[in-house]
């Protein structure tokens, strides 16, 4: 495995880590179903967790695709950015930290299959 591929294993690891004080934040603040949603993903990236160790190439897709979720659903929300407008260190210190964590995830990923790529001799036009 490189260094790309075992950065990409610690941040997945990282994130599923980072969910637990998720979760244990948000469950007195929202609706259930929105907590079983939370839940829901929070599985995803323990799975993902396993399958860095197990088969790690489909587990950096996966946590992509997940990192790539998890941004759309948490950026877009007024009530996260509240946080750090109130002050509130714990929420938004979660809220960055995770933010942070699938940034570098989406770019790690996206940079490690593109450098696979060009080492195959595929080229594109505008690359």
């Amino acid at each position: 495995m490189d260094s790309v591929g075992r950065t990409v294993q610690a941040l997945i690891l990282s994130a599923t880590v980072l969910g637990v004080g998720l979760l244990f934040e948000i469950q007195p603040l929202v609706p259930a179903a929105v907590f079983d949603t939370v839940s829901v993903g929070w599985v995803l990236f323990v799975l993902d967790s396993v399958l860095t160790f197990v088969r790690p190439v489909p587990s950096y897709y996966l946590g992509l695709v997940l990192s790539v979720l998890g941004l759309s659903s948490s950026l877009t929300e007024s009530a996260h950015w509240a946080f750090i407008q109130e002050g509130q260190l714990v929420p938004s210190t979660i809220f960055v930290a995770g933010s942070v964590i699938q940034v570098l995830i989406v770019v790690l990923v996206s940079y490690r299959t593109l450098a696979a790529v060009r080492r195959r001799g595929v080229t594109f036009g505008c690359l």
